[in-house]
């Protein structure tokens, strides 16, 4: 199913995620960072919503030409390596302006029943 066609509160996830060490690992040599997985026990800000945005896309596909305009951490705690985490993300907005579509998106993410991270993620789709 496309992204673009969604429709306002549609949610793109909502599921647990372990942020284990391997994935992180993974993470960090695609910033070729790799070296740096034992000098913090907390995740770089930006592995959980990567990590999630992974999987929306997995399920929801964006043409060819599709822009990141933005991403915007609202509130972040730091969370663990190997962490379980409850994963949610929702179509915010998803307006055309311009014949250009402006899809946003927000993610929350909780561990033990505390919101750890919240984020938007504004994308151009041409």
């Amino acid at each position: 199913m496309k992204l673009s066609e969604l429709e306002i509160n549609k949610i793109l996830i909502d599921k647990e995620i372990t942020l284990s060490s391997t994935i992180l690992r993974k993470y960090l040599k695609s910033l070729q960072k790799e070296s740096h997985i034992n000098e913090t026990k907390n995740l770089p800000i930006f592995f959980p919503t990567a990590l999630i945005f992974g999987e929306i896309f997995k399920n929801f596909s964006l043409p060819d030409g599709t822009i990141h305009l933005s991403q915007k951490i609202l509130f972040s705690k730091p969370i663990a390596q190997n962490s379980n985490i409850h994963a949610f993300a929702k179509i915010n907005k998803n307006t055309v302006r311009a014949g250009k579509r402006l899809i946003s998106i927000k993610v929350n993410i909780h561990s033990n029943n505390s919101i750890m991270h919240e984020s938007d993620c504004n994308l151009l789709v041409s």
